[in-house]
């Protein structure tokens, strides 16, 4: 008993100077860098205790290594990596530890995108990306401070009164970087009439021009014979001095106007259009009379080039399309005779029907 206590004794006892004799690797902390150059010095303080030195080092992968076989390397990856360390020491004893790179993701917080609004509508407009709003210890610095609620927002919210760029500056994990900026446009939208106030004569037509890129134009005061849709070149004829009012809204939605005073000199002379357009865009889709109103016993007749009635109207109000028989007539010219009274007399003239 005594010769088997002894040697259960000695067994315990080479294990434990075998364990004491293996060395010990310590790769040291993970860390996390900052993107697009950073770098660590990666190992512990003492890279390997334990053992019998001297002690051979081995980091694998080699990827974005100083070196390969020192204790303490310069890591540079651009990835997330975990190293392996390898120590070996006099007696061919190994032991091994990791230590894992992270490459901080402080460039994913970002300003925004850039947007264009109509003045007096640019208000409250959040800056910044939705990966923002899930920042953890993260220092935003947006500049200039200029309309910021708060200029160390996440998302802060803008009210600028004229166009601002904000630059957004963002610390993490002991990097600091420039994300990005966000233009904010503030626009108005500006129509302008080519006419300042003008002169025509009762009966008369003029064209309002509207010099602008908008994508709808509105016209007061509106009247349907006058069939001017949302165009921006009207044909109006008012009977009387009339101030006009075009309401036109661009693309962002911005909404400008502009007004046109028509004096109209007092006629009672009928005014024949040479030309209309009869394509169902609202505007010029009729042979037009000006002044035809006063004569409301007029009778109207109008000929092809053979000779052959196509249209008759007794107290014609400027409604013809351009029709015969419910078809549309070709473009051509086509000849009329207006019967008005034995003043008047009666008039003869041409139209031509453009499509």
């Amino acid at each position: 008993m005594k010769l088997k206590s002894f040697y259960s004794f000695l067994l315990i006892l080479i294990t434990a100077v075998s364990i004491a004799q293996k060395p010990t690797a310590f790769a040291g902390p993970d860390f996390t860098i900052c993107p697009n150059g950073g770098s660590v010095v990666i190992g512990a303080s003492v890279a390997a205790t334990g053992g019998t030195p001297p002690y051979t080092y081995l980091w694998n992968p080699p990827t974005a290594l100083s070196s390969q076989t020192v204790s303490n390397p310069t890591a540079s990856p651009t990835v997330q990596t975990t190293y392996t360390l390898q120590v070996r020491d006099a007696n061919d004893s190994l032991d091994t530890d990791v230590v894992t790179i992270s490459i901080s993701d402080i460039l994913k917080y970002k300003a925004g995108k850039d947007s264009t609004y109509c003045l007096g509508k640019a208000s409250n407009i959040q800056l910044g990306s939705a990966a923002n709003a899930t920042a953890v210890a993260t220092t935003f610095t947006w500049s200039p401070t200029y309309g910021l609620n708060n200029p160390n927002a996440a998302n802060p919210i803008a009210n600028p009164s004229v166009s601002t760029t904000y630059s957004l500056n963002v610390s993490k994990d002991g990097c600091t970087a420039y994300t990005g900026s966000v233009n904010l446009n503030i626009t108005m939208f500006n129509v302008n009439l080519v006419f300042r106030d003008t002169t025509i004569n009762e009966g008369e037509t003029i064209t309002l021009i509207a010099n602008s890129s908008a994508l709808t134009y509105t016209w007061y005061p509106w009247n349907p014979t006058w069939k001017y849709g949302t165009t921006n070149k009207p044909d109006v004829s008012p009977g009387i001095t009339t101030t006009f009012y075009c309401l036109a809204m661009d693309q962002n939605g911005c909404l400008g106007f502009d007004t046109v005073r028509v004096n109209v000199n007092p006629s009672d002379d009928l005014v024949f259009y040479s030309a209309f357009t009869p394509n169902g865009d609202g505007n010029n889709d009729y042979f037009y009379i000006g002044n035809i109103q006063k004569y409301p016993d007029n009778i109207l007749k109008i000929y092809n080039r053979y000779g052959q009635v196509i249209f008759t109207s007794a107290g014609y109000q400027n409604d013809w399309d351009g029709e015969y028989q419910g078809n549309k007539l070709p473009t051509g010219t086509y000849f009329y005779i207006l019967y008005t009274n034995a003043e008047r007399g009666n008039y003869k003239g041409s139209v031509t029907i453009l499509r």
